[in-house]
């Protein structure tokens, strides 16, 4: 069997589970940004948002997606999120609205379960290659 894609990565078809846990990874990153990006449409949160200094609407503060909200303005309606950090002027807050916070609890926890299923397949191959060792050091002398 392939082990291996055409990307070099662990092949999803090859193992059924990584493929799963890779879709499901994919759909939930799909779900969230378009959650943001419905709430990033509305006109209560485009009165909020902080970017006079041209940046980003939306970042990543470890591994929660964030948009920046005049800090004013957060004080007005603290139910808006989780303010996971702030710019060194204080001017900025940079909140995880609260409608992505489950959605982003989910996909963190995804994706734990993607890098041990990933740590599985390998300690398998692994195992593998040391159980065939002999054979393949024969296999690689003829060559």
């Amino acid at each position: 069997t392939d082990a291996f894609d055409d990307e070099g990565k662990l092949s999803s078809t090859t193992f059924p589970s990584l493929g799963r846990l890779r879709s499901k990874v994919r759909t939930l990153k799909r779900d969230i940004l378009s959650t943001v990006d419905s709430i990033l449409s509305l006109s209560s949160t485009k009165e909020r948002l902080a970017v006079e200094s041209g940046g980003a609407l939306t970042m990543e503060i470890n591994g929660r997606l964030v948009i920046p909200i005049s800090q004013d303005k957060y004080s007005q309606n603290s139910m808006m999120g989780i303010v996971h950090d702030a710019s060194r002027s204080g001017k900025t807050a940079y909140v995880e609205p609260t409608e992505i916070v489950g959605p982003t609890n989910e996909l963190r926890q995804a994706e734990g379960e993607l890098r041990a299923e990933e740590a599985r397949v390998w300690r398998e191959l692994t195992e593998s290659i040391i159980r065939h060792r002999k054979e393949l050091e024969r296999n690689v002398k003829v060559i």
